[in-house]
């Protein structure tokens, strides 16, 4: 028989009597407060779910995001428990349950994981860490009325209304922001090197684009060596060839301009730590500033001592939409580092706030469809305080407050970490550097 549909105020008003101070709760039964903020009334709405419900969970285990999909299966785990408890303590019939698929960082894998899930039955997914994953998927998503959430795709043109939720800020306020810690370091001249791909070609355009506005308003000798610029092949494994062509390029640049005032922009996923090993052989591709973006911010691959040193040598700074702090970043920071030994990166964080949200508008729809998820989330987002703080979402489903925590690896002692250097401030277009 199927059930009446909710009008706007029934479904605002079984959020409000369900939502509360989650941690709370969970606080009964693991003896402490643990979970998101999210409102004050402690009362159980009615819920027509039963049994298991399963969210595929796509993410890049292997492939040059593993060291994202890593970070994301550590705390999927945390959340699922957490969920479990607090709709055990609810008197809740259902569990969540997260179906974990590697999609090795591939387009066309992460697609066929999805439909293989979509005919077992499932309809919400948290996916898509990469842009090129979640574009490949978005029209069978959006032909079958499927829910994809991502943490970490940010491609400007994947802005849509559809059925893909970002928690992420797009790459029109990263491109802003690169530019302007560019800026900051003192590059006047810079040369773009990109992943040839959605994302790649979507961040280096904007980055380039704000450069060269911030360098017009400035009425300073600068700009963007666009004829230098190296778009390389994503598959790309080995990068000899791409490497002598930027020494070229920076070599000419240093002697016309001078070392201080030139930068290298890399932009690229795990593939830059090869970057790196080839770049090594060219002692001037190393007296210049390099600055990268959230895909080679806390990787492991860039910690490799064989490579390390090249890359502080080279003040290879990196950007990471900023989770901000909350009383939550402890407890996601400790899980990350007891299971992987490493710094958590943002997205991690976010998609922490993905599993909670959508648990949490699961259950004030009272049913596992995701169109009503999709109509639901925003109500819960309204009144949710979680590990990334309070999210907002614009017209296309994007995350729209943008600040970026500047990640760069340091030495300490015989070892090598990521460490965050500063933070750019979206709302004032500035950056705080941290001693």
């Amino acid at each position: 028989m199927a059930s009446k549909p909710q009008s706007k105020f029934t479904l605002m008003y079984a959020i409000a009597i369900a939502l509360f101070v989650v941690g709370l709760v969970i606080g009964l039964v693991a003896g402490r407060a643990t979970a998101p903020k999210i409102v004050e009334t402690v009362t159980q709405a009615p819920t027509g779910l039963t049994g298991e419900v399963k969210i595929g969970a796509l993410l890049p285990l292997t492939g040059v995001l593993s060291t994202f999909g890593s970070q994301y299966k550590v705390i999927l785990d945390l959340a699922e428990k957490e969920i479990n408890d607090y709709l055990a303590a609810l008197g809740r019939q259902w569990r969540i349950k997260f179906i974990i698929e590697d999609t090795a960082t591939d387009p066309k894998t992460h697609l066929d994981k999805l439909m293989a899930l979509h005919g077992a039955g499932v309809k919400i997914f948290i996916g898509g860490a990469s842009s090129a994953e979640l574009s490949e998927s978005l029209t069978y998503c959006n032909s079958n009325k499927l829910l994809i959430v991502s943490p970490s795709s940010t491609s400007p043109a994947l802005a849509l209304k559809d059925m893909a939720l970002r928690y992420t800020p797009n790459d029109i306020y990263q491109g802003k922001a690169i530019a302007t810690i560019l800026w900051a370091r003192g590059v006047r001249w810079l040369i773009p090197v990109w992943r040839g791909d959605t994302w790649g070609d979507g961040l280096a355009k904007y980055t380039m684009d704000y450069f060269e506005q911030i360098c017009k308003a400035s009425g300073e000798s600068c700009g963007v060596l666009r004829d230098s610029g190296i778009r390389y092949d994503p598959q790309a494994k080995e990068f000899s060839v791409e490497a002598s062509r930027l020494n070229d390029a920076v070599s000419k640049a240093i002697a016309s301009y001078g070392k201080n005032k030139v930068g290298v922009l890399l932009i690229g996923f795990e593939e830059t730590a090869a970057f790196f090993a080839a770049a090594k052989a060219y002692p001037a591709l190393l007296e210049v500033k390099w600055q990268g973006s959230d895909g080679s911010a806390a990787i492991a691959p860039l910690l490799d001592p064989s490579i390390a040193d090249a890359v502080i040598k080279s003040g290879f700074f990196n950007t990471m939409a900023s989770p901000g702090v909350s009383p939550h970043t402890e407890k996601i920071r400790n899980a990350v580092k007891e299971k992987l030994n490493m710094e958590p990166m943002g997205y991690t964080y976010f998609v922490y706030d993905i599993a909670w949200t959508l648990a949490l508008a699961i259950d004030a729809a009272g049913k596992y469809d995701a169109e009503a998820v999709l109509k639901t989330l925003p109500y819960v987002l309204d009144k949710y305080i979680g590990a990334s703080g309070y999210i907002k979402l614009d017209e296309n489903g994007d995350r729209a407050i943008a600040d970026y925590d500047i990640w760069a690896v340091v030495k300490v002692g015989d070892n090598y970490e990521w460490k965050v250097i500063g933070l750019y401030k979206g709302l004032t277009n500035t950056v705080e550097w941290y001693s």
